[in-house]
C-alpha cells in the first residue's frame, strides 16, 4: 500500500481520509466528501409559493405558514433595485407531514387580494 505510506514524504498534503486513524468519513460523508450524490436541501421538505403580491413580506410569510409546523428556512424573491416581492417564495419545512398540510390548506387561499398556488419545490439542478 504506497497510498497509506505518504509520511516518507514530508510537506505533502495527506487527504483526511489516508491519514493514519483516519476511517475514510469526514462530517457524515464519503471518503471525497461527497454526500452520495444526494443533495442535502432536497431533503428539506421544500414548498414553492407562487402568485404572491408585490408588498408580501417575509414576516406575514411567517406568520402564514407558522401554524402548520417548524419552518427550516424561508427565501421571499425580491427584486433587487425596488426591493419588492417578485411574486414567488419557497418555504422549507423541518417536517414533511406540516409540508404537506400547509399545500393541503393554503393552495387556493386567498392572501392579500390574491389566489396563492402552493407545490412541492421542484430541484434546481445544480450538477
Amino acid at each position: 500500500d504506497d497510498a497509506r505510506l505518504p509520511a516518507e514524504k514530508p510537506g505533502r498534503y495527506i487527504p483526511l481520509h489516508l491519514r493514519e486513524g483516519g476511517s475514510g468519513v469526514r462530517d457524515g460523508r464519503g471518503p471525497q466528501g461527497d454526500d452520495g450524490g444526494r443533495d442535502r436541501r432536497n431533503e428539506v421538505p421544500a414548498i414553492r409559493v407562487t402568485n404572491l403580491s408585490s408588498d408580501a413580506r417575509e414576516m406575514d410569510l411567517q406568520e402564514l405558514f407558522k401554524p402548520f409546523g417548524p419552518i427550516a428556512r424561508m427565501y421571499l424573491a425580491k427584486d433587487n433595485a425596488t426591493g419588492q416581492a417578485r411574486g414567488f417564495a419557497f418555504v422549507n419545512f423541518v417536517y414533511k407531514e406540516d409540508a404537506q398540510k400547509a399545500i393541503d390548506k393554503l393552495n387556493g387561499h386567498p392572501y392579500d387580494h390574491l389566489i396563492l398556488h402552493l407545490e412541492w419545490a421542484r430541484p434546481s439542478g445544480g450538477s
